[in-house]
């Protein structure tokens, strides 16, 4: 019974520290945003212009495009439970222990 309260004990704190509250999260965005025009100023731009405009916009496309990438992969990538072994030829399956 110790094990099942320690353990949901330890999944409780990670659910918890991997939460952001919205002032972290608007801090952040602010932040991004301002990276942005950092960028985009360096790029020659002018705030206040069409092109300003559609070098943020054109930043925002390519950090969804990279964020998609990202999660796209992720969910490709296969688990060593149900199937095979990331590194390993495909006939290779991983079972545990308690399979053999």
């Amino acid at each position: 019974m110790r094990i099942v309260r320690t353990a949901l004990a330890v999944a409780a704190f990670a659910a918890l520290a991997a939460c952001a509250s919205p002032q972290e999260q608007a801090a952040r965005t602010a932040a991004q945003q301002q990276s942005d025009q950092d960028e985009c100023k360096k790029l020659g731009f002018t705030e206040g212009t069409e092109a300003f405009a559609n070098c943020m916009l054109k930043l925002k496309e390519i950090r969804a495009r990279e964020e998609n990438t990202r999660a796209l992969n992720r969910a490709r990538t296969p688990s060593p439970w149900w199937g095979s072994y990331p590194g390993y030829p495909y006939p290779y399956r991983y079972y545990p222990p308690y399979y053999r």
